[in-house]
């Protein structure tokens, strides 16, 4: 059997792709990574490796185990092959392929507002009190040109403290 990691290290990428046979079909039986692995791991008589050596697709399909769409790559090698395959590089060029560019702006804009639960908050919501917390200080930064505008931008709604106006004092 042999390491995955050493023969990942050591060898020339072509001498771990020698089994790859992409003139056959995708075999999409979906499942996690780990389930992918340990077929590879079988069909070369490798272990699973741990650490930084991945599994890596030349077929481009993320849900294909077919052994020979399969081969023990390194992270650059694995965004090179996405580079070939035209498969996204990013998250941003992922949404963009998925929604199209303004809807894509509109989640990365959701997404990054903290009042609003995004992940930026990884999913934790904030109470009225840290609401309030962040409000003053925001407040003590920078001053307010106009009621509701900081530096430009509107404040979020949910950062209004009830008895109180954007520009500082109590109503």
């Amino acid at each position: 059997m042999k390491n995955a990691t050493e023969w990942v290290t050591e060898s020339p990428k072509t001498e771990r792709q020698h089994h790859l046979r992409l003139s056959e079909t995708c075999i999409e039986r979906g499942g996690i990574s780990t389930h992918h692995r340990g077929v590879l791991a079988e069909y070369l008589d490798t272990d699973i490796p741990a650490g930084r050596t991945i599994l890596a697709h030349a077929c481009g399909n993320d849900k294909c185990s077919n052994p020979r769409h399969l081969y023990w790559a390194t992270d650059k090698e694995n965004m090179i092959d996405e580079q070939i395959t035209g498969k996204p590089a990013n998250a941003w060029e992922r949404t963009v392929a998925i929604h199209g560019i303004e809807e894509a702006k509109k989640i990365v804009t959701a997404n990054l507002n903290p009042a609003a639960g995004g992940r930026a908050r990884k999913g934790k919501t904030l109470s009225e009190e840290h609401k309030r917390k962040i409000s003053e200080g925001l407040k003590k930064r920078a001053p307010v040109a106009e009621p509701g505008i900081r530096s430009g931008l509107k404040t979020h709604p949910s950062f209004e403290v009830a008895g109180s106006n954007p520009a500082g004092g109590t109503s």
